[in-house]
């Protein structure tokens, strides 16, 4: 895997340095979020906390893609700009997974009162519609039944 920087600017508003990368992957499929942060790191010298990868495109055809990094001056400026998803897209895999089954069970325990609430419908509002729609139907036949009442006079 080779690994060309292609744009690299600085926002001082965030505290950050913002990376565009070109990764040449031949013979290997698209790099994992984290291999590409593990390279990074070392290559810019800074910590591994403060390097997130937002976002890799891969082309179709093409063994290369475009990469997208932040890098923060400190982790405090991270931890308030950095969305949670792109966060834990950033985990080493065995994390990713513990934080992905700790949101599903977080998840399971909000459905259980929500289902609660929904297996009391009101019995009154079911049946007001239904007999209103009975009574129309009683008081007047349909357009298509009377031109055929029309057509056979």
């Amino acid at each position: 895997m080779e690994i060309k920087v292609k744009n690299e600017s600085y926002n001082p508003l965030l505290k950050r340095k913002e990376v565009t990368l070109e990764i040449d992957h031949k013979g290997e499929g698209t790099p994992q979020r984290f291999d590409i942060r593990k390279r990074m790191a070392s290559k810019l010298n800074t910590k591994i906390e403060n390097l997130f990868v937002v976002s890799v495109d891969t082309f179709t055809g093409l063994q290369k893609s475009t990469c997208s990094l932040e890098v923060y001056d400190d982790p405090r400026a991270a931890s308030s700009t950095v969305p949670e998803h792109v966060a834990t897209r950033n985990l080493p895999p065995e994390e990713r997974a513990k934080v992905k089954e700790a949101k599903g069970a977080k998840a399971e325990k909000a459905a259980k009162p929500a289902e609660k609430r929904e297996a009391k419908p009101s019995k009154v509002s079911e049946a007001k519609p239904a007999a209103k729609a009975e009574a129309k139907a009683q008081a007047e036949p349909p357009k298509a039944a009377k031109q055929l009442m029309s057509v056979n006079e």
